[in-house]
């Protein structure tokens, strides 16, 4: 008669148990990935958002102009500018998006900085939720310090 030689492999238990290794193994550094790419987007916009604190401030300060900052939760973003008509184009205009891992809490704020001086008509804290909690940023009455927390 015949004989059948049986031939050597893996079963289906051994090859589904194989691919989820491998599966699990892969996604740890994309999950690790994603958590270090909301911090680091976190990072650059509050370093941004101080930055552009500072520009509306000096340019407040120094070039005699009236500017503003504008806080708009619902479009997700913040737009500086600097007052006036003939000012339309002026480089230290523009607008910070928040990146996906931040939103701001509460209303529409406009906050302006004085010609000559820099400081600010109204006070009230801008606030964020991030990754990591709340954030403020508060400004200082009657000077144009602010501090990020």
């Amino acid at each position: 008669m015949y004989e059948f030689e049986q031939e050597e492999g893996f079963t289906l238990l051994e090859v589904l148990l194989t691919l989820v290794i491998v599966s699990v193994i892969t996604a740890i550094p994309i999950m690790h990935f994603t958590q270090l790419k909301k911090e680091t987007e976190t990072q650059l916009f509050f370093e941004s958002l101080r930055s552009g604190i500072t520009l509306i401030q000096n340019e407040a300060v120094f070039n005699n102009q009236w500017t503003t900052m504008e806080v708009r939760p619902t479009n997700r973003l913040i737009r500086f500018r600097v007052t006036g008509r003939e000012n339309e184009n002026h480089p230290a205009n523009h607008i910070l998006d928040l990146p996906e891992s931040i939103s701001l809490i509460g209303t529409s704020k406009e906050y302006m900085f004085s010609k000559k001086s820099g400081n600010l008509g109204n006070i009230n804290k801008v606030n964020f939720n991030t990754i990591h909690g709340r954030v403020s940023v508060s400004f200082q009455m009657g000077s144009g310090r602010f501090v990020i927390e």
